[in-house]
C-alpha cells in the first residue's frame, strides 16, 4: 500500500475550508445580521489581518494583502476534507 501525498492533503484541506466557507457565506446572506444562527455560526471565529504590502515597480505598483477568517462552517470543512483524504481510495 502506498502512502498518500502531503502535498495531496493540503490541496484538499484548502478545497475543504474553501467549500465551508461558502457555505456559512451564504446561509450569512440568507438570514438576518441579529439572527443566532449568523452569530454563533458563520461569524468569524477567529480573524487574522496581514498586509497590505506594496511593490513597486517604479511602472506598475503591486498591493498584496491577507485576510483569513475561520468560522464553523470553516471548521466542518476541514474535518470533511479529512475524512475526505483519509477514507478515499
Amino acid at each position: 500500500m502506498h502512502g498518500k501525498n502531503l502535498g495531496l492533503l493540503i490541496i484538499t484541506l484548502f478545497v475543504g475550508v474553501l467549500i465551508g466557507s461558502a457555505i456559512g457565506q451564504l446561509l450569512g446572506l440568507f438570514l438576518p445580521s441579529e439572527h443566532i444562527v449568523v452569530k454563533a455560526l458563520v461569524s468569524p471565529l477567529l480573524s487574522y489581518i496581514a498586509g497590505p504590502w506594496d511593490l513597486n515597480l517604479i511602472i506598475i505598483i503591486f498591493t498584496f494583502g491577507f485576510k483569513l477568517h475561520i468560522n464553523f462552517f470553516s471548521i466542518i470543512g476541514i474535518v470533511g476534507a479529512w475524512y475526505y483524504h483519509k477514507y478515499s481510495y
